[in-house]
């Protein structure tokens, strides 16, 4: 592992545990953005891979009221964490890998976002058979075919991050694994199916900062 970690002086070792006051408070809102500072005082030389790109600076929160109009557009609720998340923390930036997109640029990575609302074919019930079938399907469709059957694999789905190249992250709006996170390769290879972390948003996203402060690897 990469020598770029210092160790936390004794005033800062609190940030390494786990939050255990109120959920979604704003107190917690300020334990997160204390563990992605502390995060970015380690990593002082932005050699963690994708650190560059978000450099550990959270982007100004956005309102209740966009999210709302938004959940009303397409016809859905997005997790109480992600919201929380949005509106108490930060719309976008630092995060896992090469940060998270905006609030705004989620849908622009959607290629089917009227999808949003459609059960999820990522959920538990997702083997490894029916995940071959699907994209040997794709494989031998028509455009028409290839659209239909592409709705059913974007469905329930916020693309909310990459880790590069076609390794996108995902987050379950529905599902068995509605609020978790989700990785996907949308080189779509039949014998590749997606990886379920189960984790939720929050869990997800704090234990990526935690790794760091840990001194532990956080590469794909």
């Amino acid at each position: 592992m990469l020598n770029i970690f210092r160790k936390l002086p004794k005033d800062n070792r609190n940030v390494l545990e786990k939050f255990t006051g109120e959920k979604m408070s704003l107190a917690h809102a300020e334990y997160i953005k204390a563990l992605v500072k502390r995060a970015g005082e380690i990593d002082k030389n932005r050699e963690v891979f994708g650190a560059s790109n978000h450099q550990y600076r959270l982007n100004p929160v956005v309102s209740i009221d966009k999210i709302h109009r938004f959940e009303s557009q397409y016809n859905i609720s997005l997790p109480e964490e992600y919201v929380f998340f949005l509106t108490k923390v930060g719309n976008g930036g630092a995060g896992p890998y090469y940060g998270l997109y905006t609030f705004e640029d989620d849908n622009m990575h959607n290629e089917y976002p009227d999808s949003l609302c459609k059960q999820s074919l990522i959920n538990k019930d997702l083997t490894k058979e029916l995940w071959k079938n699907t994209m040997d399907k794709l494989e031998e469709a028509d455009d028409a075919e290839y659209d239909e059957i592409m709705k059913q694999v974007y469905g329930g789905l916020m693309i909310i991050g990459t880790q590069g190249c076609t390794y996108d992250n995902l987050l379950m709006i529905n599902g068995s694994e509605k609020d978790k996170i989700v990785y996907i390769d949308w080189n779509l290879d039949p014998d590749y199916s997606p990886y379920f972390t189960n984790m939720t948003f929050l869990e997800w996203y704090e234990n990526y900062f935690r790794e760091i402060i840990s001194e532990n690897s956080v590469n794909s």
